[in-house]
C-alpha cells in the first residue's frame, strides 16, 4: 500500500498522541533532535490544535502540504495551521527549527495593527523565502532567545516568551510583504477572523449559515463578510467551503473511504450532492481526482 492510501495518524508532537497539552503549551525543538533518528524523514501527519512554524536555514528539503509537494533550497519559513496534512525530507544534517504553538494561544493573544497580517497566515499553509539573509539571521537570534526562555524559570518567562512570539509572528508578516502589515484590522477584526476560524474548524461538517456562524461571533452577517473580504479576499460562505472541499480532498488521497462515506462524514445529505459540490469547487469529479492521485 502506497502511503498516499494509508489512514494519516493525528499527533500532537510528532509520534506523540497523548500528551497532555496545556492551553499555553509553546513547544521548540531543532530539527536534528526528532528527524536525524528517522533518516531525516517526517512522515505524513497532521495536528488536531496545534500551529507550526518549520524554518529552516541554509539547507535543502521536501515539504508536503496536503497534496502539495514542494521542493525549497535556502532560508524558508513555512507555517502550518491545524488540521493540515504535511511531511517533510530533510537534507542530513539540515539546521532548522519547528515551533509548536496551541493554536488557543493565537487566538487568545492580543494583536496590534502590526502583526495582525499573520491572520492570513494561520488560515492556509504558507511557504515563505527570507531572501535577505541578514532577515534569516535575525530571525533565527529571535529562535534562539525564546529557546533560552523557556529552558528558564525566572519571573516574568512567560511575558517575554508571548512577546517573542508576537516578534516572530511580525517577521514572518513583514517576508510576505503583505499590505495589513500597515492597514490591518483592529484588534476586535483580529479577535473575530480567529474566532470563525475556530468555528469552522468545530462545525464545518454541520453545514452551518453565515448568519449560524455570525450569530456565535456576536456580530452581522455584513460586519462578518467585510472583514473576511478586506483581510481574506474570500466571502465568508467560501471559507467555510474551502474547508470542507480541503477535508473531502484529504479523504479522497489518504482514506479508503468510499463516496458514500466521504459524503456522510462530511455531512452532505447524499452522495450526488457531495460530488456536484466537488466538480463544482474543483473542477474535476471526486472519483477522478482521487484516480490522478494515487497515479
Amino acid at each position: 500500500m502506497t502511503t498516499t492510501q494509508k489512514q494519516i495518524p493525528f499527533y500532537d508532537l510528532y509520534g506523540e498522541s497523548f500528551m497532555r497539552m496545556q492551553p499555553d503549551f509553546v513547544h521548540l525543538e531543532d530539527i536534528q533532535s526528532r528527524s536525524a533518528n528517522l533518516g531525516w524523514e517526517i512522515k505524513p501527519h497532521r495536528h488536531a490544535n496545534l500551529a507550526q512554524i518549520i524554518c529552516v536555514f541554509d539547507s535543502q528539503w521536501q515539504v508536503q502540504l496536503d497534496d502539495d509537494v514542494r521542493q525549497l533550497s535556502g532560508n524558508w519559513v513555512v507555517t502550518l495551521p491545524p488540521g493540515v496534512v504535511h511531511g517533510f525530507n530533510f537534507a542530513p544534517n539540515t539546521k532548522g527549527f519547528v515551533l509548536s504553538i496551541n493554536a488557543d494561544v493565537i487566538a487568545n493573544m492580543e494583536m496590534g495593527e502590526d502583526i495582525s497580517a499573520f491572520n492570513q497566515l494561520v488560515w492556509l499553509p504558507q511557504t515563505i523565502e527570507f531572501r535577505s539573509a541578514r532577515q534569516a539571521e535575525r530571525y533565527f537570534s529571535y529562535l534562539m532567545m525564546l529557546a533560552d526562555e523557556m529552558n528558564i524559570s525566572d519571573p516574568g518567562a512567560s511575558t517575554t516568551i508571548r512577546l517573542l512570539l508576537k516578534l516572530l509572528f511580525i517577521t514572518i508578516a513583514r517576508q510576505r510583504q503583505l499590505d495589513s502589515v500597515q492597514s490591518g484590522p483592529s484588534g476586535r477584526e483580529n479577535r473575530i477572523l480567529l474566532g470563525f476560524r475556530e468555528l469552522i474548524d468545530k462545525h464545518y461538517q454541520d453545514h452551518m449559515t453565515v448568519d449560524d456562524y455570525a450569530e456565535k461571533l456576536f456580530v452581522s452577517v455584513s460586519t462578518l463578510s467585510r472583514i473576511c473580504r478586506q483581510q481574506l479576499s474570500q466571502t465568508p460562505k467560501r471559507l467555510v467551503h474551502q474547508r470542507l472541499i480541503s477535508e473531502a480532498r484529504r479523504r479522497l488521497i489518504y482514506t479508503q473511504q468510499t463516496l458514500d462515506e466521504i459524503a456522510l462524514t462530511l455531512g452532505f445529505k447524499d452522495t450526488g450532492y457531495f460530488c456536484r459540490f466537488f466538480k463544482q469547487m474543483e473542477g474535476t469529479t471526486a472519483g477522478e481526482f482521487r484516480q490522478q492521485k494515487r497515479q
